[in-house]
């Protein structure tokens, strides 16, 4: 059964989660996000709304991090 906004629980909180959010990162600064795999990790930086600015994958493991995290930080 749908409700009629057309909003789903799981938008609502996903919504509320990204508020929080949005009042602790100021809007100047960036997010890294790393999906950590074994050989392959995947680096993602987005803005204060979320919105990818910028995404690469890396083949090296995950204590070998330093060249992606200069790159995001670039």
């Amino acid at each position: 059964m749908g409700n009629g906004s057309g909003v789903s629980r799981g938008d609502r909180n996903r919504n509320t989660r990204l508020a929080r959010l949005r009042e602790l990162v100021p809007l100047s600064n960036a997010i890294v996000g790393i999906d950590l795999a074994d050989a392959k990790q995947m680096v993602v930086v987005t803005d204060h709304d979320s919105k990818v600015l910028a995404r690469k994958t890396f083949r090296c493991r995950a204590w070998n991090l330093g060249v992606a995290l200069d790159w995001a930080a670039k």
